[in-house]
């Protein structure tokens, strides 16, 4: 017998966030169990404003008809639903089946956005034998900030790698002014850049001329190119499920990169710590060898149902959440 509810959250996140430049002040999603017999998985779903191709009604409506599919043992056309809706119930699925491992090492990289102190701190407390990188969102301020913030961090620690993240800001002769002012030591240590220009066949472009490590992440959503998207000149897929699709497609991502020799790198859409620990367990499984890019908690004032290690926030249950569906017997 299939059993199943879904439950709506609201989140307030903390003062000063945008997303694609517009004000968030809270976070809004859905959670869906699943039931089958003894068993039971869990999955978020959680359009991200600004991102996702759908609203969160669409995603609440999708949701809706899509469990009662499962719930009367039909499948589900995961291709059919949005991918936010596609993501929250196929990793149920998959932890109700027990293939999402149990196990993760809650790895992360931490994100600096404008406090280099802040992230020096978080550094030094980083686990033992973890690699020693961090995440800079550039392209906020002028580039001579960035460069001159960039260089001094890889100056003051050896070991230091980074991963830069523009999220589309840079003309592309700001990009080219911020590779070219960096010493080719400093350069070597970047891991890669995250989409530097609006246009990504600008950024291509620029990387074929400066030779910087190209990475794509909006990209793999909103473009249908895969020859921008596989060419040679790109190192890295920073692959977002909850933008993409259900596990199966996520899978798919992950093989296609592996193949073509890139970097597949699990992230997060600002998803709650329910969430995160699904994504983290899902990146020790896929791509073990990367550390995932999950270093969002920090947004959130609460943790839901699921606690993250170290994390101080305090616990709200799931079940107190409000219950907007539940399958009738």
């Amino acid at each position: 017998m299939r059993q199943a509810r879904i439950y709506h959250y609201t989140l307030p996140v903390n003062a000063g966030l945008f997303v694609r430049d517009q004000p968030l002040t809270e976070r809004e999603g859905l959670v869906v169990e699943l039931s089958e017999g003894a068993q039971r998985g869990w999955g978020e779903v959680a359009p991200l404003p600004g991102f996702s191709q759908e609203t969160f009604a669409e995603a609440r409506h999708a949701l809706i008809a899509a469990t009662a599919v499962w719930c009367d043992h039909r499948n589900i056309a995961m291709p059919q639903l949005p991918p936010s809706v596609a993501w929250g119930l196929s990793i149920a699925q998959a932890e109700l089946d027990k293939r999402l491992p149990t196990q993760s090492g809650f790895r992360h990289v931490p994100v600096c956005t404008g406090d280099p102190d802040a992230l020096l701190v978080t550094l030094g407390q980083q686990p033992a034998g973890q690699p020693y990188e961090a995440k800079i969102k550039v392209g906020e301020y002028e580039v001579a900030r960035d460069r001159l913030m960039i260089a001094t961090m890889l100056e003051a620690l050896p070991d230091l790698r980074l991963r830069l993240d523009a999220n589309r800001r840079w003309q592309p002769e700001q990009l080219a002014s911020f590779w070219n002012g960096l010493s080719e030591a400093h350069q070597a240590r970047i891991h890669w850049i995250e989409e530097p220009c609006r246009d990504p066949n600008q950024s291509l472009v620029q990387a074929q001329a400066l030779g910087y490590p190209l990475a794509w992440d909006e990209s793999l959503i909103d473009s249908q190119n895969m020859a921008l998207l596989e060419n040679d000149r790109v190192s890295t897929w920073v692959i977002k499920p909850s933008l993409l699709g259900d596990l199966a497609t996520i899978e798919q991502w992950v093989s296609r990169a592996h193949a073509l020799g890139k970097t597949a790198v699990i992230s997060s859409a600002l998803e709650t710590s329910l969430g995160l620990t699904q994504l983290s367990r899902l990146a020790d499984w896929l791509t073990p060898g990367v550390v995932p890019g999950l270093d969002t908690l920090g947004i959130y004032q609460h943790q839901l149902d699921r606690t993250w290690p170290g994390a101080s926030q305090p616990l709200i249950p799931l079940h107190d959440q409000p219950l907007v569906w539940i399958n009738t017997l």
